[in-house]
């Protein structure tokens, strides 16, 4: 009976333990070359700066939305947006506002 209760508590820890690592494994870095996207466990994509207009929060949404990693979007100049699960880069910070900083610096210079 009490295994019967516990299970769906297990089910969402284990998921919220996913979500945590898959965040913390994935990676950004900003450099004059583009915005190299690392979504774990997918490969990193390139993208040149000048394809880049900015980065946007992802909104967080759901019954345990609190408890959800900050990702954000990734917005080209074509209009479509990627996913990035890390809002820190080396160079640049935390945070969307720190990201898109590091982009127009790196546009300015």
């Amino acid at each position: 009976m009490v295994v019967v209760l516990l299970f769906p508590v297990a089910l969402v820890v284990a998921a919220a333990l996913a979500a945590v690592m898959v965040v913390w494994r994935s990676s950004l870095r900003i450099t004059s070359a583009g915005v190299e996207i690392h979504n774990y466990p997918q490969s990193p994509k390139l993208i040149p700066l000048a394809q880049v207009r900015h980065f946007e929060a992802t909104p967080r949404v759901g019954n345990f939305a609190s408890l959800r990693p900050a990702t954000a979007a990734l917005v080209l100049t074509d209009g479509s947006r990627l996913p990035v699960r890390s809002v820190a880069a080396p160079d640049a910070g935390t945070g969307i506002d720190a990201l898109n900083q590091r982009v127009e610096s790196l546009r300015r210079g």
